[in-house]
């Protein structure tokens, strides 16, 4: 299938610049805490609308996603105090109250059951889902380090990237027909190949600035994760796509489609990075 020149141009566009501002954010954790709501945001409407179509309350809608993308950054500002040993609670207790919140004025607000219990469980999945997934990132970046978070971020897209080369030219046995079926197994082990290339790359360059790397056993273990569970994350939107009828979660970004497209591997990716991290002990 030929590439589309003007889709091509701008995904190359808007990833040039997006892509700097979404690295240079790890290196502040305040600045990571605003990408990482603002993506939040941005991912929970496009879901709440896509599952909600019938439902014309856009203004619920957006009500609802700020509230998740603001759980998410009160629940970053409360890791920290956690962490320090201030807070007297578990900091993941802020999506509950998110759910409170969202049930609570779901049952005063919908014209009738249904329209609530669809509001209701679309919400708790991008609570779940979309936003503690992601705000996952605040753990990587207070137990690890910023440099390890854009390690996390920038390995997912050189799967993608690799993945896509690699199955555009050699893609011939599917690996998803039923979901996903341009996707092929070719395109996921040379996805791997180039991911774990990539972490050598980067932890060489990162051991030159006097922090510890990561060793080729390692950098292999995270390479097999990146392609496994982003592509879950990526098979499991495609599922949601197809239910719903729609090609694209959103139009937010130029060439890319939706923000939930753009990072519907990295949802599945990086609690799994930061549990590896954790159970390797690195």
């Amino acid at each position: 299938m030929p590439v589309n020149k003007k889709d091509l141009a701008f995904r190359t566009l808007s990833g040039v610049i997006i892509g700097p501002i979404a690295v240079f954010s790890f290196l502040t954790y305040q600045s990571l805490l605003g990408l990482v709501t603002t993506i939040i945001i941005l991912a929970s409407y496009e879901f709440i609308e896509m599952s909600n179509k019938e439902i014309k309350n856009n203004f619920i809608k957006l009500l609802y996603a700020f509230v998740i993308g603001v759980a998410s950054l009160l629940y970053g500002f409360s890791l920290k105090t956690e962490y320090a040993g201030i807070l007297p609670f578990e900091a993941e207790i802020i999506f509950f109250i998110a759910f409170v919140f969202i049930a609570s004025v779901s049952l005063f607000t919908a014209k009738d059951q249904n329209e609530a219990k669809n509001l209701i469980t679309s919400s708790v999945f991008a609570i779940m889902y979309i936003s503690f997934f992601l705000s996952i990132f605040y753990n990587i970046h207070i137990g690890y380090g910023g440099t390890m978070g854009i390690l996390a971020l920038t390995s997912v897209w050189a799967y993608d990237a690799c993945a896509y080369f690699f199955g555009l030219n050699f893609g011939k046995h599917k690996l998803s027909p039923k979901f996903s079926p341009k996707k092929t197994w070719e395109g996921f082990f040379g996805g791997v190949l180039g991911t774990f290339v990539y972490i050598l790359i980067y932890e060489f360059f990162r051991e030159l600035y006097g922090f510890a790397k990561l060793d080729i056993f390692y950098a292999l273990i995270f390479a097999v994760m990146v392609a496994c569970f982003d592509t879950v994350g990526d098979l499991t939107e495609s599922i949601f796509k197809r239910f719903y009828g729609v090609k694209d979660s959103g139009e937010v970004l130029p060439g890319h489609g939706g923000m939930l497209d753009r990072i519907d591997g990295l949802l599945v990716v990086t609690p799994m990075w930061y549990l590896f991290l954790r159970i390797l002990g690195i």
